[in-house]
């Protein structure tokens, strides 16, 4: 089945996407946010495989699952290249072109496997529309036993600057405090 073999290769594509990571790592949304990851990958895997599906419109889905489920707009153009990359790779399934797939996923950086922890099989996709929804947030008990984090948000790290003596710089009034801006690495 074609979705079997789409799942783990949307898994590892957001497992590499920072965006995403960030809006986990930094509880963006509801709680249980590495849950409603787990279960946006199963709904675009889903929704590539059972679908006619072109790069603006998986885009749209992307940043409609990021606005909703997470509360966070990306700048950098990121879901649409998450959308190129992830109808090359199903392109390449559906044309029986294995071997490329598996060379162009062996290309890929390797990175910590945060996405693929097993959720319950009977649990279907999400619509990206309903964020009231119980099966895409958790009651937390086992999202943040490790985590180290408190109410949230991560303990910002020592740096030299933080430590010597002249005064702190004020902060900018135009920035909210708990969001991350992700901007393109790109010169346009």
């Amino acid at each position: 089945m074609l979705y079997d073999e789409f799942k783990p290769i949307v898994d590892l594509v957001l497992n590499n996407w920072t965006a995403l990571q960030l809006a986990v790592e930094h509880g963006m949304g509801a709680p249980g946010g590495e849950k409603t990851a787990q279960l946006m990958s199963v709904y675009i895997a889903r929704y590539c495989v059972e679908n006619v599906v072109d790069r603006d419109e998986l885009t749209e889905v992307i940043e409609d699952l990021m606005d909703e489920e997470f509360e966070t707009v990306c700048h950098d153009d990121s879901p649409k290249e998450i959308a190129v990359l992830l109808l090359q790779f199903l392109n390449l399934l559906r044309e029986g072109r294995h071997d490329e797939c598996r060379a162009r996923l062996d290309a890929m950086p390797k990175c910590q496997i945060w996405l693929s922890q097993p959720i319950h099989e009977s649990v279907p996709p999400q619509c990206h529309g309903n964020p009231d929804d119980d099966s895409t947030s958790s009651s937390g008990e086992e999202e943040r036993d490790d985590a180290p984090y408190v109410n949230g948000t991560s303990n910002p790290p020592a740096t030299s600057s933080n430590t010597s003596n002249a005064a702190p710089e004020p902060m900018d009034e135009d920035v909210d405090p708990g969001w991350t801006v992700v901007r393109s690495r790109r010169k346009h």
